[in-house]
Order: C-alpha cells, then sequence, then structure tokens
C-alpha cells in the first residue's frame, strides 16, 4: 500500500498484492479518475491514479480484471498526490454480495498463486 501518514497506522486485514485497471468517479461532482490497483483486500483497495480524490471523497468504484467487473461505492480514507506515486486508499462501502464474492474469489485466486511460488 502506499507510503506516509497511515503507514503507522494497523490494518485490520492483509492487502494482496493486486494490478486491474480502475475507474473512480465522485459521487457529487461526476469527475472521474482512471488509473490501476496495486493491492486488494476483502475491505478495500489502492489506486494509483494522477490528481487523485482528496480524503473522504465518497466514490463510485469499478475495477475492470479479465472477465470479472467489480463496481461498489467506496470512500477516500487517504490520498498521496506525490509526482511520481500519486493514489488513494479507497474503503469498499454498501458492498453487494456478488461483488463480495467476486473479491473474495479474486483473492483466493491470488493465494494460490502465492502460496505455489513459496
Amino acid at each position: 500500500m502506499g507510503e506516509g501518514s497511515q503507514s503507522a497506522k494497523p490494518r485490520n486485514v492483509q492487502r494482496c498484492p493486486f494490478v486491474a485497471s480502475a475507474e473512480v468517479t465522485d459521487l457529487s461532482s461526476g469527475d472521474r479518475r482512471t488509473g490501476r490497483t496495486n493491492e486488494l483486500s476483502i475491505g478495500g483497495c489502492y489506486v494509483q491514479a494522477p490528481d487523485p480524490f482528496p480524503n473522504g471523497t465518497l466514490v463510485q468504484l469499478r475495477i475492470l480484471r479479465g472477465d470479472g467487473v467489480l463496481e461498489t461505492k467506496a470512500k477516500v480514507l487517504y490520498a498521496h498526490d506525490a509526482q511520481l506515486n500519486s493514489g488513494m486508499g479507497l474503503a469498499f462501502q454498501e458492498m453487494v454480495s456478488n461483488q463480495r464474492s467476486l473479491v473474495e474469489e479474486w483473492l483466493a485466486e491470488i493465494v494460490t498463486r502465492l502460496r505455489r511460488r513459496s
């Protein structure tokens, strides 16, 4: 995950490396950012994107990977606006069961792949 102000806070769940295309849309303004994920957990993800939304922004998140598309609301927990490493940490909100199942499927696939390597 990103560095900075959040590095001192312990995470409730482990994040896994996960690369996929992402679209993040501000629910109040309709502004959209495109980028890519680099980490995923059952509760959220990190999206690398130029000009991230500010902390607290409520967004619609869309992650596209293979045949799967995750669509859920999320909240920006923190943002990094560095020249080479811009992005935002998102916490999933109001996730419906089929979308949660998709995230669980993706995470199981990642864990299986990581175990094979060790």
